[in-house]
């Protein structure tokens, strides 16, 4: 005796027919609908036929015991913490019961259900569809990071689907030949930095709570000037107050407009971004403001999504190396999660290795792991071009030495003259990128230097921001306006009078150099 088992599914994008197979189970997908906009989500029906187990179970597909078909959940539990601690992602909660980190856990024995070929066929049919919310980078690989989350609290901008540059130019005439170099441009996003990865995801959940009478009137971050963009344009988006702590006079005015026009309210503090991280801390803790940094585990969820990204760009297949340039910790941490749920859920057979940059000014990570991970200690950040990283108190510091312990990884640094050169340097070629992937560059550069990248490891450089955020430092290098610094690329105008023989000459000049 059998039966029609149906069960409904809002989530599923594909428009026609598919047969996944898992390890013992077969399913058969047959739409019911094509998608439309969130306001206009019809369901979709999963036919499985089996024969007489109860509605929550499949057959497998040999008979034999039925295995319970579980829904997609996720949790805040303790950091790297084996306890039976956990809490409701619908909780305004960011420490544990010990004053530790969170972190998002996913009930992988569900996500297990399915099989590797089963998640990349489904994530790569969704790439850059425009379907509610699945065309997002981010949420087109919703089932991994808010699986709860009803469509219509999603707030999105279409996030995510970067460029993955070959720099082949500059791999060639910068590092010996290399030919296998890919800079993940992050900061080609809605607001210009990879932190609409993760505020996409925080301020949908925040609006879910919001409509669940949840105590909270608005959202709040301190910043380095990125997360400030991104927090006031998702929250103006949803609709919701954003308030923003920054450091007087640290942030480029590109930064600082962002969060204005996006009618966040601005305090301006006469601090560093690690004393505007403290205050924060404390006003959320008394305010109806929910924090929106990283300290926050939610935001690690949606950046995760960039490591997924890159395989999914290489045809599955894993690099060896990923360079990413870290301030307060959280995204090295987020590319680790991404790459090890793929290896643990079967769409790639390993990780690659990691590499955290720093700039010279701001790396306490660097000098921990120069002493061999040994006790931890902050530095007073100076100032640094490679603004969005001057942070010498990183609150993810524990999950960035697990994240680099667990992925043979490395740490290294580069001065501000060294980063500034490196940018200008694969700014041409064809590039125009922030001063921290400068940094992320040096650290490249280094490490080929030492023969511990090879020639043709293939390997990906991560763009954290948009070159135009740091038009001024820019302009600065190319009008060897820094005091200190040989600017030796600089490529500053030539002024001419406007004669036709004195245009010649300089023309000629250029040419006979350039030929």
């Amino acid at each position: 005796m059998s039966y029609q088992q149906h069960l409904t599914l809002q989530h599923h994008p594909l428009v026609h027919p598919l047969l996944f197979h898992t390890s013992n189970m077969a399913y058969t997908y047959s739409p019911t609908t094509t998608f439309f906009p969130k306001h206009h989500l019809r369901s979709t029906t999963i036919n499985c036929t089996s024969s007489s187990p109860p509605p929550t179970t499949v057959t497998t597909t040999n008979n034999r015991q039925p295995v319970p078909l579980l829904p997609f959940s996720a949790k805040y539990v303790p950091f790297n913490s084996i306890t039976d601690e956990s809490y409701s992602l619908d909780e305004i909660i960011y420490r544990s019961s010990s004053g530790g980190l969170l972190d998002v856990q996913h009930d992988m024995n569900a996500l297990k259900q399915f099989d590797g070929k089963y998640w990349r066929t489904l994530f790569d049919s969704r790439v850059g569809r425009a379907t509610w919310p699945y065309g997002s980078g981010v949420w087109s690989k919703k089932e991994w990071v808010l699986p709860e989350i009803d469509n219509d609290d999603i707030i999105s901008c279409f996030e995510g689907n970067s460029n993955l540059f070959w720099a082949e130019r500059y791999g060639k005439e910068n590092l010996s030949g290399m030919n296998d170099l890919w800079v993940k441009h992050c900061g080609i996003s809605h607001t210009g930095s990879f932190k609409d990865l993760g505020m996409t995801v925080l301020v949908s959940q925040v609006n879910r709570l919001r409509k669940m009478n949840k105590p909270l009137v608005g959202v709040g971050c301190a910043s380095t000037g990125d997360t400030s963009a991104a927090l006031s344009a998702y929250c103006a988006a949803a609709g919701i107050p954003s308030i923003v702590f920054l450091p007087a006079n640290k942030i480029s005015m590109a930064q600082l407009v962002q969060p204005i026009a996006n009618g966040a309210f601005v305090l301006s503090m006469d601090t560093d971004f690690d004393g505007c991280m403290k205050l924060i801390r404390e006003i959320t803790s008394e305010l109806p403001i929910y924090l929106a940094n990283s300290l926050n585990s939610l935001r690690l969820e949606g950046q995760k999504t960039a490591a997924i990204e890159i395989l999914q760009q290489f045809n599955w297949e894993v690099p060896d190396w990923v360079i990413i340039p870290g301030g307060n910790l959280g995204n090295i941490y987020a590319f680790y999660k991404g790459f090890k749920m793929c290896e643990e859920l079967g769409l790639v057979d390993r990780i690659p290795r990691l590499v955290c940059a720093q700039a010279a000014n701001a790396n306490p990570l660097y000098l921990n792991y120069k002493s061999g991970w040994k006790n931890f200690t902050p530095v007073k950040a100076t100032t640094t071009f490679a603004s969005a990283i001057q942070i010498g108190d990183p609150v993810s510091i524990d999950r960035a030495v697990y994240a680099l312990k667990n992925s043979d990884g490395i740490v290294e640094e580069a001065t501000e003259e060294e980063l500034m050169d490196e940018m200008a340097a694969a700014d041409a070629t064809g590039m125009f990128v922030c001063p921290h992937t400068g940094v992320a560059l040096v650290a490249l550069r280094k490490l080929r230097e030492r023969g511990v990248i090879g020639r043709s490891d293939r390997t990906v450089v991560v763009s954290t921001a948009h070159g135009l955020k740091f038009s001024q430092a820019k302009i600065d290098y190319h009008s060897k306006a820094i005091e200190g610094m040989g600017c030796k690329f600089a490529n500053p105008p030539v002024e001419v009078k406007a004669e036709y023989s004195a245009v010649m000459d300089v023309l000629t000049k250029y040419l006979s150099k350039v030929s």
